[in-house]
């Protein structure tokens, strides 16, 4: 991936039945400086392998572009090899492996937020003799808030793009709230909170905490 860090996150798989194919995926974690800047025209850094044969260094069908910071290595037997970028690109098949490869992603990050909140959880629950050690631990960023903060704005745009998974997506975005101590939190967590008497959620946005205090 000529990445000069170690990935947060991988997941490495062997799809099976009606198409096969092997894949390795990583979640970096630093996003690029202009990853932004250049959103609309970044090409996904996925490569593709027919028969363990290079096809195309970057292929744009396999992810969609809000998840175009992912890197990885596609390999299918089923892929037709000698045929044109073009030809690749209307395949019924290619469809297919980029439809997998987005529930592999999406099911990364799951097992990242779910992890890091369910050992917050656990902390609540220590008894008051490990009050320190519980203090440094939640003083300590988990994977995903680290994930969340380098790539928080590709999934906003994945909610935004990508209508077969938002239900998904949506479930792993954080908000500040009211009560929350300064930190962002899950809608589903902020759903527990609520009170029963309480029928609506009010929010508000801005270009920064401090500015909407």
């Amino acid at each position: 991936s000529k990445d000069y860090l170690d990935p947060l996150a991988y997941t490495h798989f062997n799809a099976e039945g009606e198409i096969e194919f092997k894949s390795i995926l990583f979640l970096p974690k630093k996003a690029p400086f202009d990853m932004m800047d250049n959103y609309w025209t970044k090409k996904s850094d996925v490569k593709l392998f027919v028969r363990r044969v290079l096809v195309a260094e970057k292929f744009d069908e396999l992810l969609p572009r809000y998840l175009n910071f992912v890197r990885g290595v596609v390999d299918s037997d089923d892929l037709p090899l000698n045929v044109s970028r073009e030809q690749l690109q209307q395949n019924k098949i290619m469809k297919v492996i980029s439809k997998k490869l987005v529930r592999k992603v999406l099911e990364l990050m799951k097992k990242l937020a779910k992890d890091e909140e369910s050992g917050g959880d656990e902390d609540e629950e220590k008894e008051e003799g490990e009050e320190e050690e519980k203090k440094e631990k939640k003083d300590e960023e988990g994977l995903w808030t680290k994930f969340w903060k380098e790539f928080n704005k590709n999934l906003k745009m994945g909610c935004y793009e990508d209508d077969s998974n938002r239900s998904k997506l949506s479930k792993l975005l954080r908000f500040h709230t009211t009560k929350s101590d300064g930190k962002e939190i899950s809608l589903d967590k902020y759903l527990d909170r609520m009170q029963e008497s309480q029928e609506s959620i009010y929010y508000m946005s801005g270009d920064s905490l401090d500015t909407m205090k």
